[in-house]
């Protein structure tokens, strides 16, 4: 039987179609469906993905051929390539978008036009206009620079055009260079002997008069040597090298290897067996559980437990059982601070079985774990998002904590939701899966009560404990009627105190970074914004600099008014920086640890605060919602809430539930030990629902008043959403270009019985990293509706995008993130 002669090749490209590519010659029979190929693609060669071997092309075209196969087997399985071709269809995005996102980083290859100067191009020429002076000027700064390093450096002044018309006159020349993959192989030089060598002079009469070439060349006779290991045997070699090439007796080359997993044993030995007894509600629904494991079915449970109710254990358990039967295991997190505290205690059950993935990790670190998942040597993976693509081929249950998290939504191409997608995997090879949270999203909740999924509940904590006592504190009479203006209020400061004397331990949350979130002259009013976006710089004490969250613009603190010239600058509002302030100065005693992004740049960092928080070497920890998920430290007795307020002002449908789940999560993490907990929400806005409902941990409540919103407003779980967000640097321009989206869209969705189309309107942060953002909607109650319409409309999504220019237009299906 003869092999197939082409392939179809996607890429990690915004392009819905497949390319078709000759096999040549010396790849007959050895190319494979999902296989990586390197190949020609406009002038440049990069890695796209075989997603179908076909005998038949059409003959208008003439086919290119595949260049190179980076792999002898396929990186991924027929499984996954299904489920990325669902995510490729359902969210509207490159199936090869969605391959390179279900594959670890650093695998592929691809080719980069790079650009340097000519001799003429050195040369000072001031006539030349100002625009191609300053690009001639950033490329004599650093050699071989790429359009996209040139647009960065340059920013508005950079001109593809004038960029063009440089390597017409002469000034730039342009050449292709491959960047090599780093992640999956070691790439190593190395040197050898040239064989035979050359024709004329022996080789004693050409080293006759150098002995450290001759030490060199005798070192190479014995067989191929890398260049780290020579320069260790011949300390200054590289001049004897040179001379030995020059001569023709040596070469060097690139040795790449595939990189191979360290195997390093556990520091923790399983113990699958720990003694743990389950209540008899936890009993019930591990039985329940494990029935639906044994038999196949792909069944979706959504397990709500409140917080401390026992809901790892069941997780635990349900793995131990899939192992049991032969199958493996997903165990999904929402935050990457979760992951020392989850490995550790899988690791205590599970030993080796465990590997982890997740964007902390190098690489290098990414891939080694990968492979170390494709080649069988792990039945368990714990780790964010992208675990949900673990390479196992026999999966027997995905986990899914706190599956109401929006990390879970991917923010860029392709905009995934990996609990979705679990749930979609899962059908697809007959999985188990278990969503489990305290404070379930309102679409799951709704699908447990119509019957998408299965409901289970745990309404009890373990060891009968009781849920924390929540008490509110109204600051604006605290401000009023007690004249504390203090960040603390008298009762959160005496509870701190108190729980301080006992040699107990503070959580004190704060949802927002820095010392000041705004900086106005107290003269004039003038606010400091940035000056890329629609927002005010937040001043960070320890650093002296304003800052902007959104883009991490950055700018020193001034003297004085930039507008009136007036020097009283005042700093109002307050971030985690000065809390921790506020902190060391009324609690000078105190052991004192601050969470946050400013200070967890590294996955070190969380395992550090997890190992001192348990050694009770941390009295009062500080953070933003890092400190809110998941955490277990049975010695935490007080939780303070700084100020709640803010996620409540956010302009969003889901303001009041993600308050609502913030709040819940923030306070179970006091009292899970054996002293009771308290928790101390202070706010300006006493009289929001949301804090009835916080108070009584009544989440069933809750659910039924925000659900009576949603219907009125025709909002998720009743409808289903997608976006188009059209941002631009012009303001004119992108905005004549949401409303000719709007008028193209019109006739389309006329067509379409049960869409509705909302805009254009200014999205919420206008301007974002210098580019102004305008929203379009649209909604409809049912799925196959929406999506119907948003094919249709997939003709035009191309035409717009090419036709706008700078302006970019995004389609977001399910959209979490509606600023």
């Amino acid at each position: 039987m003869n092999s197939p002669a082409y392939a179809q090749v996607v890429f990690n490209l915004p392009l819905q179609d497949a390319f078709t590519y000759e096999i040549p010659p010396q790849f007959t029979g050895r190319v494979e469906v999902g296989m990586r190929v390197l190949v020609p693609f406009g002038k440049r060669s990069i890695t796209g993905y075989v997603v179908e071997l076909t005998d038949t092309f059409d003959k208008k075209f003439t086919l290119k051929a595949i260049a190179d196969l980076p792999d002898s087997a396929p990186v991924i399985s027929a499984e996954l390539l299904s489920l990325t071709h669902w995510m490729a269809d359902y969210y509207h995005a490159g199936w090869g978008e969605t391959i390179k996102a279900a594959l670890p980083g650093g695998l592929d290859e691809e080719s980069h036009e790079v650009f340097s100067l000519t001799e003429k191009g050195q040369v000072d020429t001031p006539d030349l206009p100002a625009n191609t002076r300053r690009l001639l000027f950033a490329l004599r700064g650093k050699k071989n620079q790429t359009q996209k390093q040139l647009r960065k450096t340059l920013q508005k002044n950079f001109s593809a055009h004038t960029l063009s018309q440089l390597r017409q006159d002469g000034y730039v020349r342009s050449e292709i260079k491959l960047r090599k993959s780093s992640a999956a192989y070691i790439q190593e030089k190395q040197a050898r002997v040239v064989s035979p060598p050359p024709t004329g002079n022996p080789v004693d009469t050409l080293l006759s008069r150098s002995p450290r070439q001759k030490e060199v060349y005798e070192i190479l006779l014995k067989g191929e040597c890398p260049i780290s290991e020579l320069a260790q045997k011949v300390p200054n070699y590289s001049a004897a090298l040179r001379q030995l090439i020059q001569k023709g007796l040596a070469e060097t080359f690139i040795l790449r290897q595939s990189r191979q997993a360290v195997e390093s044993p556990s520091p923790l030995q399983a113990n699958p067996d720990a003694p743990f007894q389950f209540t008899p509600d936890q009993e019930k629904l591990y039985r329940r559980l494990c029935e639906s494991l044994a038999g196949n079915q792909g069944q979706t449970f959504l397990l709500h437990g409140i917080t401390g109710s026992g809901k790892t254990e069941i997780y635990i358990r349900c793995i131990q059982q899939a192992l049991q039967l032969g199958q493996t295991a997903i165990m999904m997190v929402p935050e990457i601070s979760l992951t020392p505290q989850t490995v550790h205690l899988f690791q205590k059950r599970f030993g080796e079985e465990v590997a982890i993935l997740h964007s902390g990790l190098s690489s290098t670190e990414r891939f080694l774990e990968w492979d170390k998942i494709r080649a069988g040597k792990v039945s368990i993976v714990i780790g964010a998002r992208s675990a949900i693509f673990a390479p196992f081929s026999n999966l027997g249950i995905i986990i899914i904590d706190e599956e109401h998290d929006t990390s879970y939504k991917q923010d860029s191409s392709p905009r995934y939701h990996a609990r979705d997608t679990a749930i979609v995997r899962a059908r697809l090879q007959k999985a188990l899966v278990v969503l489990g949270s305290a404070t379930p999203s309102l679409e799951s909740r709704w699908n447990a009560e119509t019957g998408k999924y299965h409901y289970l509940s745990l309404d009890q904590r373990i060891g009968d404990r009781f849920l924390p006592l929540v008490r509110l504190i109204d600051m604006k009479k605290e401000r009023e009627e007690f004249k504390n203006f203090s960040i603390l209020s008298t009762t959160l400061k005496r509870a701190v105190l108190e729980r301080l004397a006992r040699k107990e331990q503070i959580f004190l949350f704060l949802n927002r970074r820095g010392t000041a979130n705004y900086v106005l002259c107290r003269g004039c009013g003038f606010v400091f914004d940035c000056p890329r976006c629609s927002v005010s710089l937040t001043f960070h004490g320890q650093t002296k600099l304003m800052m902007c969250h959104y883009c991490n613009y950055t700018a020193v603190m001034p003297k004085g008014c930039v507008d009136c010239g007036g020097d009283v600058i005042r700093f109002s509002g307050f971030g985690t920086q000065k809390l921790e302030a506020e902190a060391r100065k009324l609690f000078p005693s105190a052991r004192i640890m601050r969470m946050d992004r400013d200070t967890t740049r590294d996955r070190s960092t969380y395992e550090t605060v997890f190992r001192d928080m348990n050694a009770g070497k941390i009295d009062i920890l500080i953070g933003t919602q890092m400190i809110t998920k998941g955490h277990d430290f049975h010695n935490v007795t007080l939780v303070g809430v700084v100020y709640a307020d803010q996620s409540l002002h956010i302009p969003d449908f889901r303001s009041s539930e993600r308050s609502f789940q913030l709040l819940t999560q923030v306070a179970g993490r006091a009292g899970r030990g054996q002293v009771p907990g308290l928790v101390i929400v202070q706010t300006n806005n006493m009289d929001h629902y949301v804090y009835d409902f916080v108070r009584t941990h009544d989440y069933q409540r809750f659910y039924e008043q925000e659900l009576s919103v949603r219907k009125r407003l025709h909002f998720p779980p009743f409808t289903r959403l997608a976006t188009l967000a059209i941002e631009g640097e012009d303001e004119q321009q992108t905005e004549a270009a949401a409303q000719k989206v709007r008028r193209l869209l019109g006739p389309v969705i006329e067509q379409s019985s049960g869409v509705e189309l909302l805009g254009p309107a200014r999205a919420a942060l206008y301007r974002l990293n210098e580019k102004f953002r305008w929203h379009i909607i649209l909604r409809a109650e049912e799925t196959q509706t929406l999506q119907a319409t948003l094919k249709q409309c997939s003709q035009l999504w191309a035409g717009l995008k090419s036709s706008f220019g700078k302006i970019k237009i995004t389609l977001d299906v399910d959209p979490i993130n509606m600023l």
